[in-house]
């Protein structure tokens, strides 16, 4: 079947249409994000961007809600950029979790973590870590001048992140508010008192995210954070393709891309956001 190759020294950027049955995600959905994009693709006429996908597995690195708008939307057929999820300039981060609140103190977030039964123990940032990693602490919270650990155990790294989705759950419930940041840029805004706390996650691997998602399961919303060498941007996808025989569509998606610039763009690009890879946009 036709596919379009975009060559970089660190990565292949293989785009096709494949169908979106076989596609498998990793990561939970938001009902409202996926309305909102289908809306916004009807609009567009267009699919505009590739979901990044293993190559071997099929298994959805990024754009979950892309893939459910268009089948939410009734399209068989959906645009892809397919990677080996085994190559090394891959890499995969972990959210983690800041924790504010406008009238709370860190002495009385612990305060309340207790109340909630939650049983913190002080340690240091190193033992701390050490001890999720070793699965003794299933979580760590810091502030501007402490580290905890809630002891205990779950059974999967996947288990670990419902335990923190119920967790913000409950912090949410007494009035705290919570963000998302990489792990590094949540550890420096709790330090730095830029918020009151950091829940810090254990490091989600490239086979459980496979793991979980080939045994048809997800893990919760905002867990993993896939890095790229570059990513194929604005492939504009007419939506009546998307219903076709997937090699008629192929065919034409290369005669269409292939007549269409290229063009090569740093690092650290601000288009529809910020992207943090070398971008190649079709024009």
């Amino acid at each position: 079947m036709s596919s379009f190759i975009i060559k970089n020294p660190l990565i292949d950027l293989e785009l096709k249409l494949v169908e979106i049955d076989k596609l498998h995600i990793h990561e939970e959905i938001i009902p409202d994000s996926v309305n909102k994009l289908s809306k916004a693709i009807e609009k567009d006429t267009c699919a505009m961007h590739p979901v990044l996908v293993d190559k071997k597995t099929l298994v959805v690195l990024d754009g979950m809600h892309r893939v459910w708008s268009l089948k939410h939307l009734g399209y068989k057929l959906i645009p892809v950029c397919l990677l080996d999820y085994n190559n090394p300039n891959i890499i995969i981060k972990s959210w983690f979790r800041t924790i504010e609140h406008e009238k709370k103190t860190s002495s009385d977030l612990k305060t309340d973590l207790e109340k909630l039964g939650y049983k913190l123990q002080k340690t240091t940032d190193d033992v701390m870590q050490k001890k999720i990693n070793e699965k003794k602490y299933i979580v760590g919270i810091v502030t501007s001048d402490k580290s905890y650990g809630i002891p205990g155990k779950t059974g999967s790294t996947k288990e670990t992140y419902e335990y923190i989705k119920k967790l913000e759950e409950n912090l949410h419930s007494i009035g705290y508010t919570i963000g998302y940041e990489t792990g590094d840029d949540a550890i420096n805004k709790a330090k730095t008192g830029k918020v009151l706390a950091a829940i810090t996650a254990p490091q989600i691997t490239k086979e459980d995210v496979v793991d979980v998602a080939l045994a048809g399961e997800v893990f919760v919303h905002k867990s993993t954070r896939h890095v790229i060498p570059a990513r194929p941007l604005f492939v504009n996808v007419p939506l009546k393709w998307l219903n076709m025989k997937a090699d008629d569509a192929n065919k034409l998606l290369v005669e269409y891309l292939s007549k269409r610039k290229l063009k090569h763009l740093p690092a650290g690009q601000i288009l529809d956001r910020r992207y943090e890879e070398e971008l190649y946009v079709f024009e």
